[in-house]
């Protein structure tokens, strides 16, 4: 706009700059047919142009004048139209994002649901983690009875073992001790068969030198050994009693 004016400014410098160009060169074709008046001023002319010339001057001081100034304007209205620009810009993207605010108030509303669905979630897993910790106890339960029942069962064994190998132990030392006394009551018949055998010679003898056998007293249910007198010295009876 400023620019324009300014345009205007030189063209009517420039036309008023031809106009008195104009007034110089022509001259006037009456003037050499009346030259009969001598009361002309000559200087009437350079006065004008001189005028004009003052005018023309004052004109382009103006013109330069109004030129700066039309410049500043320009510039401040340069400065104007950005910080509106910019102003409009901002009240644009503030529009744009009031606009998107129900958006968001949506998106918000979502990611809300969003989180409380996670909570359920949470919570089922929380409750899933307390029923796999109780199992992960009760097999740990199960695997330490079984444990156990495994230590007793090799316990049982260890101690079945032991003891039949005590049994055998005592079966061997009881057969070891039947065995002796067996051998020990072999040794006492031996000898009460031997002692025996020597009284029934001291009876034999007896009864070469006397003639009879010394008779022994009898029960109905028999005599025992206990009841048996011999006519012999008993003391070898009593050495037999004593072993």
């Amino acid at each position: 706009m400023f620019g324009s004016l300014r345009n205007k400014f030189q063209t009517v410098q420039e036309g008023l700059s031809a106009s008195i160009r104009g007034l110089t060169v022509v001259e006037n074709p009456k003037q050499k047919k009346t030259v009969r008046s001598r009361n002309v001023n000559y200087d009437a002319g350079a006065d004008v142009l001189h005028h004009f010339q003052l005018q023309w001057n004052e004109l382009h001081e103006l013109a330069e004048i109004n030129a700066a100034k039309a410049q500043e304007v320009d510039t401040l209205v340069t400065n104007i139209y950005g910080k509106l620009e910019y102003e409009w810009n901002n009240i644009t993207c503030l529009n744009n994002t009031l606009a998107i605010i129900p958006q968001i108030n949506n998106g918000i509303q979502n990611l809300m649901d969003q989180i409380g669905t996670l909570e359920e979630m949470f919570e089922e897993v929380e409750g899933a983690l307390y029923k796999l910790e109780d199992l992960n106890e009760m097999i740990d339960l199960q695997s330490r009875q079984l444990d156990h029942r495994f230590q007793l069962a090799l316990y049982k064994e260890k101690r079945l073992s032991e003891i039949n190998s005590v049994k055998a132990k005592l079966a061997n030392e009881h057969i070891d001790r039947v065995s002796k006394h067996e051998q020990k009551q072999q040794v006492m018949l031996k000898e009460r068969q031997e002692t025996f055998d020597e009284v029934f010679k001291g009876e034999l003898e007896a009864y070469k030198a006397t003639g009879y056998i010394p008779k022994i007293p009898t029960t109905k249910e028999g005599p025992s050994l206990d009841e048996i007198v011999l006519d012999v010295d008993s003391q070898m009876f009593d050495e037999f009693l004593e072993n």
